[in-house]
């Protein structure tokens, strides 16, 4: 029990191979069903962190704190269950628990490139600042390594995402506590991109929040693919739908997108020309109010003032 909601811990069946770690945070104050929201923790290239990016613990260290503090000033997902949303949030393949486990690997059987590195981390102290920009150093690194895997075995990086985000979503619509037709989800970064791969792929989410990784394709590919992670790339898709497109797919469900104006991993003009598009397509559905854009004149991050603006919008629409 925590001030304002209850903390459960669990597993999501998600395939014959794995569940998904998941945590739950129910607000106090009876059974009665709420909306139920779906939050999803940014990339930051932090990997030895997913949920706690979002969800405060006692034990907290240092380190984490201050990122926290950067990128979100405070465990939003907590504030969120205490305005009354039933809150979902679960570790990102390759994040957190589920992480590439760099710490366990043999630097002899490695692949040459990583074992320096490898027998370096070795001596570390888990859990220190120094172990911890050394893990995510490594899984950087290996990102290429497991791409490859994964584009093999004929998948992609954000489907096995989106995969995991739907079986989220089917799990929080099952709860005796939940609405399930008031699921919304919000994210910021690479949150942000799933969230809006997510609301085009699954039409039970009704309301939703894109911060922090909004763009038009063409723009974005020609001027700053090396900004970005494999966990962005779906080959293929642009040829069908542009990334707006994709996320207007939440129609008739409302779109809030919040830009960072100070992001240095877009084009100013590739996200001014995703908000055009996405404007042009709720009037042409006949449905503005629906969607709605701001610029805030911050670095990347979803801050507070940013995060209240997000919660009025999903309590608006749920």
């Amino acid at each position: 029990e925590r001030e304002g909601f209850r903390l459960e811990r669990l597993s999501i069946p998600a395939a014959g191979a794995y569940e998904i770690p998941a945590w739950v945070l129910a607000p106090s104050g009876g059974a009665r069903r709420r909306p139920g929201v779906v939050a999803i923790h940014c990339h930051s290239g932090r990997y030895v962190w997913g949920h706690e990016k979002i969800l405060s613990s006692p034990g907290d260290s240092e380190e984490l704190l201050k990122f926290r503090e950067g990128a979100y000033g405070r465990p939003y997902a907590e504030v969120l269950a205490r305005r009354g949303f039933v809150v979902l949030v679960i570790d990102g393949f390759y994040f957190g628990s589920r992480r590439v486990r760099v710490e366990d690997m043999d630097p002899a059987t490695a692949p040459p490139a990583f074992r320096d590195r490898l027998k370096a981390l070795r001596p570390l102290t888990p859990g220190t600042p120094a172990w911890s920009t050394a893990v995510n150093g490594l899984c950087s690194e290996m990102e290429n390594l497991v791409a490859k895997t994964i584009f093999s075995a004929g998948a992609t990086w954000p489907g096995i995402h989106v995969w995991d985000d739907r079986r989220a979503v089917e799990y929080l619509a099952s709860r005796p506590d939940v609405d399930p037709a008031r699921i919304g989800c919000l994210g910021l970064s690479i949150g942000g991109l799933r969230t809006a791969h997510l609301i085009a792929a699954d039409p039970r989410v009704k309301a939703a929040c894109v911060t922090g990784w909004m763009t038009v394709f063409g723009q974005q590919l020609r001027n700053h693919l090396r900004n970005h992670t494999w966990m962005a790339y779906i080959p293929g898709l642009y040829g069908q739908l542009d990334l707006p497109d994709a996320a207007a797919l939440i129609a008739p469900g409302a779109l809030l997108v919040q830009q960072c104006s100070r992001d240095a991993l877009y084009p100013m003009s590739a996200m001014r020309a995703a908000v055009a598009q996405l404007t042009a397509i709720y009037a042409k559905a006949g449905m503005p109010d629906r969607f709605r854009a701001v610029f805030h004149d911050v670095p990347h991050s979803f801050g507070p003032e940013m995060q209240e603006e997000a919660f009025a919008w999903l309590e608006k629409w749920l």
